[in-house]
């Protein structure tokens, strides 16, 4: 078994610059966060079931946001963070109409998983005419259904329990 080299500073953002998080996706991977905390990919996970790292799980698929991720380190913080104005959220960039591909832009997802979630009904959405058509506003209440920081979220672990 090898040692894990130490991660040097610049390989991943600090809170204060504001390039570096611009530099990265709107959406977060999975990659991106085992990078941005210097942890690995069963942290990654755990911390998402426990609610830990702000995301939500949409199917089987954890989705995480720059901004959250950001407001949540900065909210860890052990010195004070300059006031700022709110990150915006990704979903505020696009219409009130939303096609599968800005979905698939949106959660960083591939055209089967979206094309999935649409016709499972995951996701709500219409299909006039054979296209999908996905109101922003079902969007942002999926996103609130399915979040691991809603108030009535039980953490994994916790589940037993209730």
């Amino acid at each position: 078994m090898s040692i894990p080299r130490p991660i040097r500073p610049e390989q991943h953002p600090r809170m204060a610059d504001d390039d570096t998080w611009d530099a990265l996706p709107a959406t977060l991977r999975s990659a991106d966060l085992q990078r941005i905390l210097q942890i690995g990919q069963t942290t990654v996970s755990l911390w998402f079931a426990k609610g830990t790292i702000p995301g939500y799980r949409i199917s089987h698929s954890w989705i995480a946001f720059r901004s959250e991720v950001r407001e949540w380190l900065e909210s860890t913080s052990t010195v004070p963070v300059p006031p700022h104005e709110p990150y915006p959220h990704p979903l505020d960039a696009y219409p009130d109409h939303l096609t599968h591909r800005d979905l698939m832009e949106l959660f960083q997802k591939s055209r089967p998983a979206v094309l999935g979630w649409l016709r499972d009904g995951v996701i709500p959405a219409m299909r006039p005419g054979g296209r999908w058509l996905i109101e922003k506003a079902a969007v942002r209440r999926l996103l609130e259904e399915t979040s691991n920081q809603r108030a009535d979220f039980v953490p994994k672990g916790d589940r037993a329990a209730s």
